[in-house]
C-alpha cells in the first residue's frame, strides 16, 4: 500500500467516525428532548384534566364554591371540598382525619363519575390537546395521605410509588413550587404521575395526583424518532459521502502530485536514477559510515566518450534511449551495496562503500568500462561508445563532501585527456593544474577586454611559380608572469568558457583591418572555432566585418575543422553555403586528423584542402604517410581544390610536395608567423628557399 494510499485511509476513516458521531448526538439529543416533551405534555395535560374536574365539582357538588381564580395552582376551592369531606356537612375548623372514611368514599364515588369521562380517553386526545391518556388519580393532603382514589390506580401501588426517592422528590416539589410537576412511576415503562397542587391563602391544602400513560405517544414518538435519525443518517451520510468523495479525491491527487514532485526532485526523469542531490546524501552517509567503522569508500564520476556525436548523428531520442541502456547497465554492473547516479547530461557517478584496497576500485572501475563499451542496440542502431572514470578515494580528514566530487571530477578529466576509455586516479597535482586552468581563465577575461592579445601572420606561398598567395593570421597571448602561453592552451578555454565569440571576432575584425595595407591580390585566412558555429551566427559575423572593414570577400579565406561539419551538418551547410555566395573561400583545416570523409568534399564549398603538419614532418622518413600525402594531393587535383601542406621545414619536403604536385605550401622552411608582414616576403626568404 502507497503512503497516499493510507493517508487516504486515516482521511476517509476519520470522515466516516466524524459522520457517526453526528449520528449518535442526533440520537441522544433526539431522545433527550423527546423525554423532554412528553414530560411537558403529561404536565399540560394534567393540568387540563385538573380544570376539567374543577369545572364539574363546581356545577355537579352542592355546596362546592368557585374559586375566584381558575389558574393551574386554584384549581378547587379548598374550602368547599374541605365542606364537601366533613360529616354531615357541617363546617369545622379541624383538619380531615382517618375517621371521616366514608366521607372519602362518599366524594370518591362522585368524582370518579366525574372525571369518568376523562379515564381512557382516545390515544393522543386525552386533555385539551394532549397525547396522554389518564388511567387512574388521586387526591392528596399535603402530607401524603389519600383522600379518594380513581380509574385503575390502587392505593398500594401508590403508596409504594410514593415512597420513591423520585415520586417523594416530585411531590415535594409540587408543595413548594406551587406548580405541576411529573415523575415517572418505578418499573412503568412510560407511566408517570402528574402532580396538581391547590392552594388556599397561598398554601397548598391538597393534591391531585394524576396517573398519566404515555406508551402510546411514545411508541408514536419514538418512531418518528426513529424515521427522522434513519432520515437525518442518510443526508449525513450523503451530506458527507459526496464532499468526502471529492475531497478524498483532490487530497489523493494533491498528495500523488506532492509524491512525484518529491520523486523528481530526487531522480533523474529520464533514467530514473538518483539525481545529484540524492546521490550527494548517498555520499554524505556513505562518509559517515567510513569515518564511524573506519573503512575507505571511493567515488568514481563516469563521462560516457563523444556522446555529442550519437546526439548529433543519430539524434537525440537516440542519445536518450542510450542513456537509459548505459543506466540499466550499471545499475546491473556495481555491487547492491554501491548506489550509481546521474549527475546530468552523459555524466554518471558511484559511490562505492568498503573499500579495502584502491585495487578494488579499479576492479569496478574495469567492470564498468567493460559492460559500458559492449556494443548497443536502440532505436534500429547499433551504437558502440566507452567511458572515461575518475576515481577519489575517501574520506580524507577535515575534508567536505564537494572535495570528493571535485576530485573524481578532476581525475575524469585527465582520463580524458589521456585517451578516453580508460580510468584514472586523483592525484593532488591535477587540482594543482585546475587552479592554473582557472588563473588562465581570469587572465584571458583580462586580455581580451584589455587588448594584450595580437596577431602573427605566417606567409604561404605557391609551389609552381613561387609567388606569395597570401597570410594566415595566428592569435597570441603573452601573459605578463607566464610569457608566451601556445593557442592550443588558451584557445580551448576561450571555446569552454565562451570567450572564443568575443575572441573569434576581435581576430577577424584586426586581421582584416591589417590586410587592407597588402596587395589587392593577397589573400587572409583566418580560423573559425567550431565553438562559433553553436552560440552565434558566423555568416552574419564576417558580413558585419568585411562592411566594417571594407576588405573584399573575394581576399577572404575561412578554415574549418572537420570537427566544425560533424556537429551540426545542415546547419553549417546553410552557413558555409551562404558564405561562399557571399565570395568568401572555405578552406579545411588539419585535413586526415579527425573524421574525414570524401562526402564533405562534395557537399560542402571546400576551395582548398589543407594537409595536417603531422603528416609532412614525416614525409621521406614513412612510406605510410607519403602515400597518405600523395593521395591526398591526388584527390584535389581530380576534384579540382587547392591542396596547402602545412609544416615545410626542409627542402627534401618542399621538394616531393612539388613533385606530387601540391599547390601551396607554408612552414618555417619558408617563413616564420610575424607580427608585422614585410614589404617584399620573397626578398628576406634565403636563395636556397626560393620557392621557384
Amino acid at each position: 500500500m502507497s503512503e497516499f494510499d493510507s493517508r487516504d485511509r486515516w482521511v476517509m476513516g476519520g470522515l466516516v467516525v466524524l459522520g457517526l458521531a453526528t449520528v449518535m448526538a442526533a440520537v441522544l439529543s433526539g431522545g433527550s428532548a423527546i423525554n423532554y416533551a412528553l414530560e411537558v405534555e403529561a404536565s399540560n395535560a394534567a393540568h387540563a384534566w385538573g380544570a376539567k374536574i374543577d369545572k364539574r365539582l363546581r356545577t355537579e357538588v352542592d355546596g362546592l364554591v368557585a374559586s375566584p381564580s381558575e389558574t393551574a395552582l386554584d384549581i378547587i376551592d379548598p374550602a368547599g371540598l374541605r365542606q364537601h369531606l366533613e360529616p354531615d356537612g357541617i363546617k369545622s375548623d379541624r383538619a380531615p382525619t382517618v375517621a371521616v372514611n366514608q366521607s372519602h368514599r362518599n366524594f370518591a364515588e362522585r368524582l370518579r363519575w366525574l372525571s369518568g369521562g376523562l379515564l381512557s380517553a382516545d390515544p393522543g386526545r386525552s386533555g385539551d390537546d394532549a397525547v396522554s391518556n389518564m388511567d387512574g388519580f388521586a387526591v392528596l393532603s399535603p402530607s401524603g395521605k389519600t383522600l379518594a382514589l380513581g380509574g385503575t390506580l390502587k392505593q398500594t401501588s401508590l403508596s409504594h410509588a410514593l415512597e420513591t426517592n423520585a415520586l417523594k422528590s416530585a411531590f415535594a416539589e409540587a408543595i413548594d413550587t406551587k406548580e405541576v410537576t411529573v415523575a415517572a412511576l418505578p418499573e412503568q415503562d412510560r407511566k408517570s404521575i402528574a402532580f396538581v397542587p391547590v392552594t388556599e391563602d397561598g398554601e397548598v391544602a391538597y393534591l391531585y395526583a394524576f396517573e398519566v400513560d404515555q406508551s402510546s405517544a411514545a411508541a408514536l414518538t419514538n418512531l418518528a424518532l426513529v424515521v427522522v435519525t434513519v432520515t437525518t443518517s442518510l443526508l449525513i451520510v450523503m451530506g458527507f459521502s459526496v464532499p468526502a468523495a471529492i475531497a478524498s479525491r483532490r487530497i489523493r491527487e494533491r498528495w500523488q502530485a506532492e509524491d512525484k514532485i518529491r520523486y523528481l526532485a530526487m531522480h533523474d526523469s529520464l533514467t530514473g536514477l538518483p539525481n545529484r542531490l540524492q546521490f550527494r546524501q548517498h555520499l554524505e552517509q556513505a562518509i559517515a559510515r567510513a569515518k564511524r567503522h573506519n573503512t575507505k569508500i571511493a567515488v568514481l564520476g563516469l563521462d560516457l566518450d563523444r556522446f555529442k556525436n550519437v546526439n548529433d548523428t543519430l539524434g537525440h531520442a537516440t542519445g536518450d534511449a542510450l542513456l537509459e541502456e548505459v543506466a540499466a547497465r550499471l545499475v546491473e554492473t556495481i555491487r547492491e551495496s554501491d548506489v550509481v547516479g546521474r549527475m546530468g547530461g552523459d555524466e554518471f557517478a558511484v559511490v562505492a562503500e568498503n573499500i579495502n584496497l584502491p585495487e578494488d576500485a579499479m576492479t569496478l572501475a574495469q567492470r564498468i568500462c567493460d559492460a559500458l563499451g559492449a556494443p548497443y542496440k536502440v532505436n534500429g542502431h547499433e551504437v558502440t561508445t566507452s567511458t572515461s572514470v575518475g576515481i577519489a578515494l575517501g574520506p580524507v580528514a577535515n575534508q567536505p563532501v564537494d572535495i570528493l566530487m571535485k576530485n573524481a571530477d578532476l581525475a575524469l578529466y585527465r582520463a580524458k585527456q589521456d585517451g578516453r576509455n580508460a580510468f584514472r586516479f586523483f592525484e593532488p597535482a591535477m587540482d594543482a593544474a585546475l587552479q592554473r586552468r582557472r588563473r588562465l581563465e581570469h587572465d584571458l577575461r583580462n586580455a581580451i577586454r584589455k587588448n594584450q592579445l595580437y596577431l602573427d601572420y605566417q606567409p604561404q606561398f605557391g609551389l609552381n611559380e613561387g609567388e606569395l598567395t597570401g597570410y594566415e593570421a595566428l592569435v597570441r597571448w603573452w601573459h605578463p608572469s607566464e610569457g608566451d602561453i601556445p593557442p592550443s592552451t588558451f584557445v580551448p578555454i576561450a571555446e569552454e568558457t565562451g570567450l572564443i565569440v568575443p575572441l573569434g571576432e576581435w581576430i577577424l575584425k584586426t586581421a582584416c583591418t591589417y590586410a587592407l595595407g597588402w596587395p589587392d591580390d593577397t589573400r587572409l585566412a583566418v580560423n573559425l572555432s567550431a565553438a562559433q558555429f553553436k552560440t552565434q551566427d558566423v555568416f552574419e559575423l564576417v558580413r558585419r566585418v568585411l562592411v566594417e572593414t571594407g576588405l573584399g570577400p573575394e581576399r577572404l579565406e575561412l578554415e574549418i575543422t572537420e570537427g566544425t561539419i560533424l556537429q551540426n551538418t545542415e546547419a553549417v551547410i546553410e552557413t558555409l553555403t551562404k558564405l561562399d555566395a557571399l565570395g568568401v573561400s572555405i578552406a579545411m583545416d588539419d585535413f586526415g586528423t579527425g573524421y574525414s570523409s570524401l562526402s564533405y568534399l562534395t557537399r560542402f564549398p571546400v576551395k582548398k584542402i589543407k594537409i595536417d603538419r603531422s603528416f609532412i614532418g614525416t614525409l621521406g622518413t614513412n612510406p605510410q604517410t607519403s602515400a597518405i600525402v600523395s593521395s591526398i594531393v591526388g584527390l584535389g587535383q581530380s576534384l579540382d581544390v587547392t591542396i596547402t601542406a602545412e609544416g615545410v621545414e626542409t627542402e627534401g619536403q618542399a621538394a616531393m610536395l612539388k613533385h606530387w604536385g601540391c599547390d601551396q605550401v607554408q612552414g618555417y622552411y619558408y617563413g616564420r608567423p610575424e607580427a608585422e608582414v614585410p614589404e617584399d616576403p620573397l626578398e628576406e626568404l634565403p636563395l636556397d628557399r626560393n620557392v621557384a
